[in-house]
């Protein structure tokens, strides 16, 4: 477990401008910002998050993030499982988007909780994705890759994968708990993590 650990610390060392210059550019607010960050964070479920940052940038490069119908859309998430599912929820929230703003000044419970009552295909994990990627802290985003990492340390007994929300609540704990020993922030320990576990050279977010 010690060993481990530190291989993370020294991996967190070489990263950690990286990853807090990362942090910073999720401070932004204005829609566009906001809409794609929750648009991503509804593709990422059972995606590769690479081809979910890609379809959103292409929307955002092409004007197409507010306009596109439900055909351009599918057309545009080719690269991401179930497309036609989340084309349709990507229209619908459109319709949220003034709720939510109304929203930002929420702590991150209340704010979580409405997330995943409001907007369909966002669940605790999505939830805490958008969250991290527009500034808000404090919320590790426990991913199948953190899941791992957890149980090389003995932090986590379940199988990675689908967790249920009493599971992941008891991870995120854990998580937090690990966070503070290690003196670094739960943004960027999950991020660190995420690096050092999938070997990517790259973070979509």
């Amino acid at each position: 477990m010690k060993i481990e650990v530190n291989k993370l610390l020294e991996f967190y060392e070489k990263k950690k401008d990286f990853i807090r210059n990362f942090i910073k550019t999720c401070d932004i607010k204005d829609d566009e910002c906001l809409f794609g960050e929750l648009c991503f964070s509804i593709l990422t479920s059972q995606s590769k998050a690479k081809n979910c940052r890609e379809a959103i940038n292409k929307l955002k490069a092409d004007k197409k993030l507010f306009r596109a119908n439900l055909e351009e859309l599918r057309n545009y998430l080719k690269g991401v499982r179930f497309p036609d599912v989340k084309a349709e929820r990507i229209i619908e929230a459109r319709e949220k988007l003034q709720a939510l703003k109304r929203m930002l000044t929420s702590d991150l419970i209340e704010l979580r909780k409405w997330l995943i009552e409001n907007i369909k295909g966002i669940g605790i994990k999505q939830s805490a994705n958008f969250m991290r990627n527009i500034g808000f802290r404090g919320l590790p985003i426990i991913d199948v890759h953190v899941q791992n990492f957890l149980r090389k340390i003995e932090y986590n007994d379940y199988e990675p994968g689908s967790l249920t929300k009493k599971q992941y609540i008891e991870l995120e704990n854990k998580f937090l708990k690990l966070s503070k020993e290690l003196k670094i922030p739960p943004e960027e320990l999950d991020i660190a993590i995420w690096l050092y576990q999938s070997g990517e050279k790259e973070f979509y977010g």
